[in-house]
């Protein structure tokens, strides 16, 4: 602290002006305020003391506080300006201030509950308010940190209890949360299922207009297929951009950003005029390397004396949609438009185009969802966002209603031709989307109720094909009829009805419901018309009916008692499955593969107990330990996995889960020598070589990457075949690999609709509910993960529509407040994409820097004399081994001031014959090379031509942090390139032509 020769005043070091004074004149007014108020917070402890019991919140709020003692009392305090800090803020006051900059900062957090007894400006104590309501909200809705009522409670205790000023009551809390998620829009619906189930949705149209105004996930929804490689996402493979049909894809497209002529809307099917003035007929819009294509048809302007005949030419050509000069309504105003009427060159498109009725100038788009079984549901973003628990969004559970009962409810929201509106926080305004469900994941059994199917244990175990059961059988006229099982209820057939699912495989929960009713129904109605002699049919009474008459009588009498019960028509999602109706999707081909429930905890899992069921070591095995001694000296710094964990593994050998097969699928192979059979480590090499390609992230040659994904498919089918045929025929998730080519074909990499992020998140909502009161659970779920979105959607700086029918977004402090603090980020599962620059390097720890002199076999670059750290990673592949990356003590971490010191290798025309793997050597003159980090080109330019001049090898390459496995024999030291690894078995196909 200093005073200035010119000055009265003090400062501190910062240069911040100090006060000092004696104290303020003492306040008989303020002093008497201040003991009414200890005296009211003695008071709020009587209702909960231990003598005089305790008032529960439900019987708190039906007693009038007037009629009470204390209640008068308090009335009159407020009266007098002091109020009561467990105040619930009804009936209060709304306070303004002066400083509405400051306010909006927290928008829309705020409190009724406002005390002034600080020395600090209003508007400052209203400031510290808003922060406060704000962060209570904060700690409400953390997913995985689930704080209850009471929790929360005592966090507000405590809070006044360290003096803090101005703390929200509880019920100011939930009244303003309830508030604030009723005007962005989440509103928990009800719904009762035709089976008399009830449960709550948040509707995914709801969430999903959220996320058209979300800034952080609208720059990721995708709207338009993509023909760019290499196969990454949904939209870039088979279903979306060849199956699809035309109405089912987005039907617009616009100049974005051109703000001039963003208003000229071009649709498919409709007359539009080029740049160069020919004219054409979008059929859909496509994007490649993220610029907007349309597939057109080519029209010739026909001029006649009654007007202007167009003529659609036949194929179809590629244009940039830039090239767009007028839309059909541009044309319509100045040009009479007649298509010929050859129909088989130019079929007829209605114009203007239907939708634009709809429309009415906003923009409208089709979006594409993935429904989880639990009813979890991602929309079309990229599948590294959809690993992030951020962009999962929960739309309902229930006890009691089966997910084929709470599809139905899901499936209002896709009805063809319902448009839901939304805010583009891109295009600034607002837009119609559609709702299609493209691909169902989920695991086996919830997939084959979405398929009205048996399930795996059923003669006919495949939901995908007709294994199990003869083609001939389906051809006859009982194997046709039996798939009328609606029908057959209605004779009353029990035994009939589970025979017919035994042959064909088909078994739907929803209809099983309406089965068993009619059984009932049928059973009584012959009873009362066939078997009761005092109401049945007159003639069954008549002692000469008999015989051939009295059976067709019979037969008569059941299938009239059939057709009455059947009187209905069926309509889907009331008396069978809504998914077998559903637009642009076929349950049976849209259920793929998923592989953590079909590969890692089927097969993995296989043959994991194959190899271990004989480690006992009560009775002497030491097969186990061995094993983990040897796990235990794996590295594992180039794969994506947690440490091994080997003594676990071998302990719990028969209770693990998918990271434990996950890390054992790309070790266990090079640890099992002399432990297992021949014929089982070769079944791990297989297991291997196709886990490595089900990880692909990326696929670039989809024809080459399918036929080999289909032979080591095979090979892996053969080896069970040799080891064990019966697990063919009873293990279902062998049975459904071969589907796996196909799903990749149609929906893209595994990845996309692998599950382990589902099966993440079922804790959020499961907390939800075990700090409910368990009385209506799916409700209570519904409503907590509504608030949820809400309060994510307002700190990622999201629009919502206010009363007015503004659209406004959270104050400055509140929408950044995600993308400016890490904490926050990590809890809600939300992490930026940075890109490291070219070359940079990260430094090891502290500890293992190991500061050093140059003393390696290379020229130190220049300035020579300096001190290295040993550093830990480099985020580019080069095409060789590196050996250490090091950097300048004391300098910055930039490209300049590091090196790369690598030793090339060259591949040979040969494999390992026992691993089956890529064999590497050290290249002929077995020299390092330095490379400085940022120099990517040209060393992998230099690599290649020294890996040429060793002669007809194949070149290699590896990534910083490879795991190779070394070995060495009599001719010198060898590397085995792993192919059972992730991560280096794409780097692998990407670089090297593979045998």
């Amino acid at each position: 602290m200093r005073q200035y020769d010119d000055s009265d005043d003090f400062f501190d070091t910062s240069g911040r002006p100090v006060l000092f004074s004696a104290g303020d004149l003492p306040d008989p007014l303020a002093t008497q305020r201040k003991e009414m108020q200890e005296q009211i917070t003695r008071l709020s402890l009587l209702p909960n003391h231990s003598l005089f019991g305790q008032v529960s919140d439900e019987l708190e709020d039906e007693i009038d506080p007037e009629s009470m003692v204390d209640g008068a009392f308090a009335a009159t305090l407020r009266r007098m300006g002091i109020d009561d800090d467990e105040s619930d803020g009804a009936g209060e006051e709304e306070f303004h201030f002066s400083r509405p900059d400051e306010d909006e900062a927290w928008f829309p957090h705020g409190s009724r509950t406002v005390i002034f007894a600080s020395s600090l400006p209003h508007w400052q104590q209203k400031l510290m308010i808003l922060r406060q309501m704000f962060m209570l909200d904060l700690l409400d809705n953390l997913p995985r940190l689930r704080l209850s009522d009471d929790h929360l409670k005592a966090i507000i205790w405590v809070m006044r209890e360290c003096k803090t000023r101005n703390v929200p009551s509880f019920s100011s809390l939930r009244k303003k949360q309830e508030s604030l998620t009723r005007e962005v829009g989440i509103k928990s619906e009800h719904h009762t299922s035709s089976l008399g189930n009830h449960f709550y949705m948040n509707h995914p149209s709801k969430l999903l207009a959220l996320d058209w105004a979300n800034p952080l996930v609208r720059p990721f929804i995708h709207v338009y297929p993509d023909f760019s490689g290499p196969v990454s996402e949904a939209w870039q493979a088979d279903k979306w951009t060849t199956e699809a049909d035309l109405d089912d894809l987005s039907p617009m497209w616009a100049h974005w950003e051109d703000k001039s002529r963003s208003h000229r809307h071009f649709y498919i099917k409709e007359l539009v005029q080029l740049c160069n003035g020919t004219f054409a007929i979008p059929l859909r819009w496509i994007t490649v390397r993220n610029v907007v294509y349309a597939d057109v048809h080519m029209v010739e302007r026909l001029p006649t004396t009654e007007g202007d005949l167009f003529d659609v030419k036949n194929g179809i050509k590629r244009i940039p949609a830039l090239n767009f000069e007028f839309n059909y309504l541009d044309l319509s105003s100045s040009l009479t438009i007649k298509l010929t009427d050859n129909i088989d060159s130019s079929p007829h498109y209605p114009m203007p185009h239907p939708l634009r009725a709809t429309a009415r100038g906003r923009p409208m788009f089709r979006l594409r969802i993935m429904p989880w079984s639990d009813d979890v549901s991602g929309n079309n973003l990229p599948h590294q966002k959809l690993q992030q628990e951020y962009f999962i969004r929960f739309a309902s559970t229930s006890p009691h209603a089966s997910s084929s009962e709470q599809f139905v409810a899901l499936a209002q929201d896709c009805v063809p031709r319902t448009w839901h509106e939304a805010y583009d926080c891109e295009l600034e305004q607002e837009i119609l989307f559609e709702i299609i469900e493209h691909v169902l994941p989920a695991d086996n059994p919830q997939q084959s109720e979405t398929s009205s199917h048996i399930g795996m244990m059923g003669n006919l175990g495949c939901r995908r094909d007709d294994a199990g059961g003869s083609k001939e059988d389906c051809e006859t006229n009982e194997g046709y009829h039996a798939m009328y099982m609606v029908w057959m209820a209605c004779f009353a057939n029990k035994s009939a009805l589970e025979a017919s699912s035994t042959s064909t495989g088909v078994k739907d929960k929803i209809s099983q419901h309406w089965i068993s009713v009619l059984v009932e129904k049928a059973k009584a109605a012959h009873v009362e018309q066939i078997s009761n002699k005092d109401t049945c049919n007159p003639q069954l009474n008549d002692p000469r009916c008999k015989g051939d008459e009295r059976t067709a009588l019979k037969a008569a009498i059941k299938t009239q008692i059939a057709t009455d019960l059947l009187g209905l028509d069926l309509k889907a999602g009331v008396h069978y499955n809504i998914l077998l109706q559903t637009r642009a999707l076929d349950p049976h081909r849209d259920t793929p593969v998923e592989i953590l429930h079909t590969y890692l905890l089927g097969n993995d899992k296989y043959v994991w107990h194959d190899t271990t069921k004989t480690w006992d070591p009560k009775k002497g095995d030491k097969n186990g330990p061995i094993f983990a001694s040897r796990l235990q000296s794996a590295s594992i710094s180039g794969l994506s996995i947690p440490p091994p964990r080997p003594g676990y593994v071998v302990q719990y050998k028969n209770s693990l889960i998918g990271k434990h097969f996950k890390m054992l699928q790309q070790l266990g192979v090079f640890y099992l020598h002399d432990l297992c059979a021949p014929l089982i480590l070769d079944l791990w090499k297989a297991t291997g070589e196709l886990g490595a390609y089900l990880w692909f992230p990326e696929i670039k040659n989809m024809d080459v990457y399918i036929a080999d994904l289909d032979v080591l498919v095979n090979n892996l089918l053969d080896l069970w075949g040799l080891i064990d045929p019966n697990r063919i025929l009873v293990k279902g998730k062998l049975h459904v690999l071969p589907h796996t080519p196909d799903d990749v074909r149609r929906f893209g990499p595994c990845l996309i609709f692998a599950t382990e992020i589902f099966e993440c998140w079922n804790a959020v909502f499961r907390l939800c509910s075990i700090l409910s009161n368990h009385l209506a659970p799916s409700h209570d779920i519904a409503v907590t993960l509504a608030d949820m979105e809400r309060f994510k959607h307002m700190v990622s700086g999201g629009w919502w529509c206010n009363p007015t029918g503004e659209y406004i977004r959270a104050g400055s402090s509140v929408k950044s407040f995600l993308t400016s603090n890490r904490e926050l980020q990590r809890r809600l599962g939300w992490s930026e994409k940075t890109a490291l620059p070219c070359g940079t390097v990260k430094l090891e720890t502290v500890k293992k820097r190991e500061p050093t002199e140059w003393n390696l076999p290379v020229r130190e670059p220049e300035p020579v004399g300096s001190t290295w750290l040993q550093c830990k990673y480099l985020p580019l592949p080069f095409p060789a081994r590196i050996q250490i990356i090091l950097a300048r003590q004391g300098a910055p971490l930039t490209p300049g001031n590091a090196i790369v010191i690598v030793e090339p290798f060259i591949i040979l025309d040969v494999k390992n014959h026992r691993l089956n793997m890529p064999l590497l050597v050290p290249s002929t003159d077995a020299t390092l090379m330095a490379v400085n980090p940022e120099d990517r080109v040209a060393s992998h330019h230099r690599f290649a031509a020294q890996l040429r001049e060793t002669g007809p090898a194949k070149r290699a390459a590896t990534q910083a942090k490879t795991q190779a496995t070394k070995a060495k024999n009599k001719e010198g030291r060898h590397v085995l390139a792993s192919a059972q690894t992730d991560r280096q078995r794409a780097e692998l196909a990407a670089v090297m032509d593979e045998d």
